[in-house]
């Protein structure tokens, strides 16, 4: 017997015959570790290979897709950028009527808009969005779109931003030191001081070109805001620029002129960065959050009051961020809160709604600013405004008529001719748009994050419609609200996006529709908000000309009216019934009531009467020649290329000198 034999297990039976092994032997081969006893594996049958086609031969687009990726949106950003000038050339502002700005714009304004969203467009939609370039694009849309009437016009639009600057030039001359009983607006001096001091610091004489070019600066700063709340919301590369594309989209509001509350909006996107971001927080529910999911696999779902109890009793979790940078961080949101009490009346209270509900619901690491907030109103108020809370305290909480204000803010504002009320009309359903598209994608938001603390954000600036503030207040609710609105929104486009390929090329045209709509209801009041540098200097020569303690008043609100002097001249007014001559029914009875030392008229009134408040055309010429003919005035002067600018003087009335001439400029 061979020791292979005396190897064999027993139980294997007699030695197999020579075939067997050679099978088994190529079994062995093949597998390596099975024992030879086991029966040969049985092949899976071969399925032939289905016969190779022919590749499909690359498109144009993909075989050009990097140069485009590197070159399209530079070049379009340039295009942009060059149709500039040729807009200015082809706009004729002497036609500007009650349809506004948009139905003058020659095609190049159009192109110029066109070829900015492409830029955005195009680079957004390339394998590896440039940061830089994302942020030029951005840019280059802001000047063709918010910024168009800073390039087109000659000088700065919107009559209110010319009286601030007469607010900043009150405070300049008095060394820092605010006019008291003139008007409420300088009981929250902080911006009026702050640009005095920029304006002798440059050693300039007055603010006209600041005036003209804030709009688009200060809605550049606000993108930057909304682009970095978006990160902190959203997340990813791409839907942080979307945002900041759709808040200036649906930023008709057109509070963005030269005035306190510009400033406060950037302080508030600060703040709401700062406590979303570098401070956010969120409770971890031990029963379930974040989502509230069952406990453990088949568990019983909790009762919605349990989880809401239990996730309130929840301390939240801490910040990533080292202590010293969290201090830092504090810091620097306690001093933008500090910063916008002096500067604003209702900027504040928006702050420190939001900052309380985020403090509510445990969102953000330092709820203390909540009472820095608190503290800081209520030490200014006491002190620093007293005057104003002594006596008219309604301008803190309002008169809590809700009905007047509903009437004030959106009842009297539906008034002009055809052209305007499509134009307010439209206004108002971009205003539904935006709270549409916030609902909307707070329902997106919900389903991904379990998170309805957003939306919260933009219901509290409702509370002004409560207190009955006014007109304006309907306005700074939109504003308020609609950075979250518009990240949200973001949010349920990208979903859609995310769930339908074919919605991107309907988001890019659509994205230019709302741009187009957007230079409309911008520009829709500017048949009596443009202003032109020969009103200014007409003005300015008034104040020069004027003895100190006359009464000069325009006959209606637009134009640059009080840019100087303000502390030196009455205004008039305080007779019912006659705020705006151009909307008084009986305006030679206002006028003799009033008894003005000056009348002061811009083609802005003329063109507000007529358009606004359905005035026969030549209104105000009619009525400047009606006083002439009484011998109550004479015409001191008529600018021969408009005869809407003119001035009247009561007859008799001094002036300091006689002589002096009237440069148009």
């Amino acid at each position: 017997m061979t020791t292979q034999d005396t190897r064999r297990d027993a139980s294997a039976g007699p030695p197999r015959d020579t075939a067997g092994d050679s099978e088994a032997t190529q079994v062995l081969s093949l597998d390596g570790v099975r024992n030879l006893a086991d029966p040969p594996t049985t092949a899976l049958p071969v399925v032939p290979m289905p016969p190779t086609e022919d590749p499909t031969p690359p498109t144009w687009l993909d075989r050009n897709r990097p140069t485009l990726d590197r070159w399209l949106s530079p070049a379009l950003a340039l295009l942009a950028v060059a149709m500039l000038p040729l807009a200015v050339a082809t706009t004729d502002l002497a036609a500007l009527d009650g349809w506004g700005l948009a139905k003058v714009l020659g095609p190049p304004a159009w192109l110029a808009l066109l070829f900015a969203v492409g830029a955005c467009v195009s680079e957004l939609y390339a394998k590896r969005p440039r940061i830089p370039m994302l942020g030029a694009a951005t840019g280059v849309l802001i000047l063709c779109s918010t910024g168009l009437p800073s390039v087109i016009q000659p000088a700065a639009r919107f009559g209110t931003a010319w009286t601030i600057t007469g607010f900043v030039d009150a405070v300049a001359v008095a060394n820092g030191v605010p006019p008291q009983g003139l008007d409420a607006r300088f009981s929250w001096p902080a911006f009026f001081a702050q640009w005095a001091w920029f304006r002798q610091a440059a050693g300039a004489d007055d603010l006209d070109v600041v005036l003209r070019w804030f709009p688009f600066a200060v809605v550049t700063v606000w993108a930057i805001g909304i682009y970095a709340l978006a990160r902190s919301m959203l997340g990813g590369s791409r839907a942080p620029w979307a945002a900041a594309w759709l808040f200036v989209g649906l930023n008709w509001i057109e509070q963005d002129y030269f005035s306190p509350q510009a400033t406060g909006i950037c302080l508030l996107l600060t703040v709401l960065t700062f406590a979303l971001g570098p401070l956010a927080t969120r409770r971890t529910d031990s029963s379930g959050v974040p989502g509230w999911p069952a406990p453990h696999l088949g568990a019983k779902r909790l009762p919605l009051w349990h989880r809401w109890v239990v996730s309130a009793m929840t301390p939240p979790n801490r910040p990533t961020l080292p202590p010293r940078q969290l201090l830092l961080v504090y810091f620097c949101a306690a001093l933008c809160i500090l910063a916008v009490i002096p500067a604003h009346q209702l900027t504040p209270f928006a702050i420190i709604g939001q900052l309380a509900l985020l403090a509510v619901v445990g969102r953000y690491r330092g709820r203390g600013l909540v009472l820095v907030g608190i503290l800081g109103v209520l030490v200014f108020i006491l002190i620093a405004a007293r005057p104003i809370w002594t006596t008219q305290i309604g301008l803190f909480i309002g008169d809590g008529n809700t009905g007047a204000a509903v009437e004030a803010g959106i009842g009297n504002r539906l008034t002009g001719d055809f052209g305007q009320q499509i134009v307010k009309y439209g206004r108002f359903a971009v205003a539904a748009l935006s709270y549409g598209l916030g609902f909307l994608g707070a329902i997106v938001y919900w389903r991904r994050r379990r998170d309805l603390v957003p939306i919260g954000l933009a219901v509290v600036p409702m509370g002004f419609a409560a207190q009955g503030y006014g007109g304006e207040g309907f306005l700074r609710i939109l504003l308020f609200g609609l950075p979250i609105l518009t990240i949200l929104g973001t949010d349920l486009l990208r979903w859609l996006v995310r769930w339908r390929g074919w919605v991107r090329p309907v988001l890019a045209v659509g994205m230019v529709a709302l741009f187009a709509m957007l230079i409309f209801l911008r520009g829709g009041n500017d048949s009596y908000q443009v202003v032109y540098p020969r009103d200014a200097e007409m003005y300015r020569q008034v104040v020069a000309t004027t003895p100190p303690g006359q009464n000069v008043m325009p006959l209606s609100d637009p134009g640059p009216f009080a840019i100087e002097g303000l502390t030196m001249f009455g205004r008039g007014g305080g007779i019912e019934g006659c705020g705006r001559i151009a909307a008084a029914t009986d305006k030679v009875g206002c006028i003799t009531q009033i008894n003005p030392d000056v009348i002061v008229n811009f083609g802005s009134i003329e063109a507000q009467g007529v358009y606004l408040y359905l005035n026969k055309p030549g209104w105000s010429l009619e009525l400047a020649n009606t006083l002439v003919a009484q011998g109550t005035y004479t015409m001191w002067f008529q600018d021969p290329t408009d005869p809407y600018d003119f001035v009247l003087r009561k007859t008799g009335a001094p002036v300091i000198d006689s002589q002096a001439q009237v440069n148009p400029g």
